[in-house]
């Protein structure tokens, strides 16, 4: 019998841009705040003071952006400081974006997702398969995300979907070729998803997958 191989065929409609991008407040308020550069909608930078960082930033739109909380170093056994950013300090946007996470249906299209973007440093998506007990939620993302330092997800749905992590915004859709539906969260290389865990998944994983993406 031969075998039918899975085909996964990308047709770029737009790309962001992979690299670190360095940029510098020049208004501010407590909320917002706009900068020299225009970056992508829905992409997450580190605001540095005094070579600090203390805020994390969304891009909103052109040369604009909106403060977050960085909770990443909080220790509950101390003071949270509350360093309000100023004019002149630096924001990176994606640190991590060269490191990601593949939410595919399959051995042959989570393969293939590394064969196309070969400068992206694929996290396994077994180390994922620990963070969650029935379903990824959003947070589950970004929790994994946050220790692994990784800034991005791609999901294999009706359609490539590379998205931030932190906000779960689309940075990038590519159209693919025989979508296949998934038979179980996703694909990792050890059974986590046996019997028992496949009786209470959701109907359509694709779907469920689409919800949690901004943009959708």
């Amino acid at each position: 019998m031969k075998k039918i191989l899975f085909l996964l065929v990308f047709i770029n409609l737009f790309a962001f841009n992979i690299n670190q991008i360095n940029t510098q407040i020049l208004t501010t308020n407590t909320k917002y705040a706009t900068i020299n550069k225009n970056i992508q909608n829905g992409i997450i930078g580190y605001v540095i003071h005094n070579n600090m960082i203390i805020a994390k930033a969304l891009s909103i739109r052109n040369h604009k952006i909106k403060y977050l909380p960085f909770t990443s170093l909080k220790n509950d056994a101390l003071a949270t400081p509350k360093i309000m950013p100023v004019k002149g300090d630096k924001i990176i946007f994606g640190l991590y974006n060269k490191r990601g996470l593949i939410i595919a249906p399959n051995q042959n299209s989570y393969i293939q997702v590394q064969n196309n973007h070969p400068k992206i440093e694929w996290i396994s998506s077994d180390l994922f398969a620990s963070y969650f007990e029935d379903k990824p939620t959003k947070e589950n993302f970004q929790n994994f995300c946050n220790d692994m330092k990784v800034g991005i997800i791609d999901f294999i749905l009706d359609k490539e979907y590379i998205v931030d992590c932190e906000s779960m915004a689309i940075l990038e859709t590519n159209k693919i070729k025989s979508p296949t539906n998934y038979k179980k969260p996703f694909f990792c290389s050890y059974n986590k998803f046996g019997s028992s865990f496949l009786s209470s998944i959701p109907d359509n994983w694709i779907n469920y997958y689409k919800s949690l993406i901004k943009g959708k």
